[in-house]
């Protein structure tokens, strides 16, 4: 019986070790394959993305050139516009992690 048992244990563990190979190796394609997606996305630099932001909020914020300063208005609508966007880009990287692992989105919600 003892032979038995090792040799089931055994091949248990090899069963085991072959499993997790191919587990590791759909994962490696699986993030190739997400990889290579979004490779293929034109990717910002930080430097456009803060050009980008700072020309859509001057754009929408700023009325007037006759102050070296903004005005109130200005600054309140230039700090609203920044929060906006800070938090849109939060809102994207969560949804996006969420997708890439559907894991992450049940964890978050078991934490509440």
């Amino acid at each position: 019986m003892d032979a038995a048992a090792a040799t089931t244990s055994a091949v248990a563990a090899v069963d085991e070790e072959v499993d997790q190979a191919r587990l590791t190796a759909i994962a490696e394609g699986l993030q190739n394959r997400d990889a290579y997606a979004l490779s293929s996305l034109p990717c910002p630099s930080p430097v456009r993305l803060y050009n980008s932001l700072s020309q859509r909020c001057f754009s929408d914020c700023v009325v007037t050139f006759y102050r070296k300063t903004l005005g109130k208005r200005e600054a309140e609508c230039v700090k609203a516009c920044v929060r906006k966007y800070l938090l849109l880009t939060t809102a994207s990287a969560a949804r996006f992690a969420e997708l890439a692992d559907p894991s992450f989105s049940a964890a978050a919600a078991s934490d509440d």
